[in-house]
């Protein structure tokens, strides 16, 4: 019984609480990712007839036009509402708990998952103007993008320690891509087995098994401030120099528990423009510069790889790449293995070996962003989106050393950082859905 009782203190020394979720819902995601294209396709070659006077690559051309036309009718409704709701959401969660805005993002993929196979599966063949209802209801629960930022902030109200949230962040990472690699894997035979409808409502059962998970297991714990956290003007012990201390961030007024879920909400928007300040605010030496650089790079990583878009499964089945569903899942499972390679290498070689400072890590990661960016937009083959992928591997860096880094600006219950990042990718998504339009009509690649 001493082994065994050892076990379960170790496990529970751990701290062990969103991760389990952050692996299944990526799984479901890359799943849904998956199979999302074809059966996108199919639905357009369904609803459009094809006109007589278009054939071959052109006519490839008008049907990936309408999968993104239609990408794009659910992103204008989708982004004002999603913004505006992850505000109120986001000031609930920073001030009452992570938990339940938390659920709210899950079941608004349980909804426009649902309403996707409906539209898509032939045997239902929902109109596509149910898009619209969907965006809306999806818009006010605040969308996937709500979930992941309180993923993000519940792991780093556990752990105030700059050192420990670094590396917890990186298994965080590591675990979304191992759910990705999984899902990968297991898509590629069950479409075989099955079909990408059935890929679709056991992805649903995922997301339902999450949502049950977090409703019954997890705690709604209310963000404590911390008082001890240093100020700009004193000493600061940076997470570049013994990254166990915070930085500085702007004040905000404290909520108690007497005030409402409405004063909570007014302050909310209210705050926007004091968590604002966080870019103005002088710092000492390059810190305000590379405040910027994150809050870009973050930007950038969401321009471009947004885990909940497929727009990527979208151009590749255009020639001369001519994807299917099959070689977009071995696309998307050797990506996750190269990306935890690359984090574990990383973390081992940069941070353990060498001791660089986690600023000189997240530049690499976005130097390793970059390259696999400019590969995939020069791309003429199948072969070069595939080699992209080595110059990409310490891209999986990006998003738990920035956000670590943020985590240090803004205390726990100040976490409006978190909001703007969540409105960053909105925004960022929405641009891109507008460059790819145009990119198609002008016929210039991706």
């Amino acid at each position: 019984m001493g082994f065994w009782n050892d076990v379960r203190d170790r496990i529970k020394s751990w701290k062990i609480t969103v991760e389990p979720l952050m692996f299944i819902l990526a799984a479901c995601n890359t799943a849904v990712g998956i199979v999302s294209p074809a059966l996108k396709e199919g639905k357009m070659k369904r609803y459009y007839p094809a006109p007589p006077d278009i054939h071959g690559k052109d006519l490839d051309k008008y049907y990936n036009k309408k999968m993104v036309m239609w990408d794009n009718y659910y992103e204008y409704v989708n982004l004002p509402i999603a913004c505006i709701f992850g505000i109120i959401y986001g000031g609930y969660s920073d001030h009452r708990g992570r938990k339940y805005p938390m659920l709210i993002g899950i079941l608004s993929v349980l909804v426009s998952n649902a309403m996707n196979l409906l539209m898509w599966d032939e045997n239902t063949d929902w109109s596509l103007n149910w898009t619209y209802p969907t965006a809306v209801i999806t818009g006010f629960l605040g969308d996937f993008l709500l979930t992941m930022s309180c993923i993000n902030a519940y792991i780093a109200d556990e752990f105030p320690d700059k050192i420990t949230l670094s590396y917890r962040m990186v298994v965080v990472s590591i675990l979304f891509s191992l759910g990705s690699f999984v899902a990968s894997r297991f898509v590629k035979d069950l479409v075989k087995w099955t079909s990408k409808p059935t890929v679709m409502i056991i992805a649903e059962g995922g997301y339902l098994l999450t949502f049950l998970v977090s409703l019954l297991v997890l705690e709604q714990k209310k963000p404590v401030p911390k008082d001890s956290l240093l100020k700009e003007n004193d000493t600061i012990s940076t997470i570049e120099s013994a990254e166990n201390q915070s930085l500085a961030s702007a004040p905000i007024p404290i909520v108690t528990e007497k005030q409402s879920v409405i004063e909570i909400i007014k302050i909310s928007f209210v705050s926007l423009y004091d968590a604002a300040k966080i870019f103005v605010l002088p710092r000492a030496g390059h810190r305000r510069l590379f405040l910027y650089l994150c809050f870009a790079a973050n930007f950038l990583d969401q321009f471009v790889w947004g885990e909940e878009k497929g727009l990527l499964g979208t151009y590749v089945r255009l020639p001369p790449f001519k994807w299917d569903t099959n070689t977009y899942a071995d696309y998307k499972s050797w990506r996750p293995i190269v990306q935890i390679v690359g984090m574990a290498v990383g973390m081992l070689f940069f941070k353990r070996i060498c001791h660089f400072r986690d600023t000189f890590i997240i530049s690499l990661a976005i130097l390793s962003m970059a390259g696999c960016v400019l590969m995939i937009g020069l791309a003429q083959a199948s072969w070069m989106i595939f080699a992209s992928l080595a110059p990409g591997s310490l891209h999986g860096l990006l998003n738990p050393m920035s956000y670590t880094f943020m985590a240090c600006i803004v205390e726990p219950d100040e976490g409006f950082v978190w909001l703007l990042m969540a409105a960053i990718s909105f925004v960022a998504v929405g641009i891109y859905l507008i460059v790819h339009v145009m990119a198609k009509r002008e016929n210039v690649g991706s």
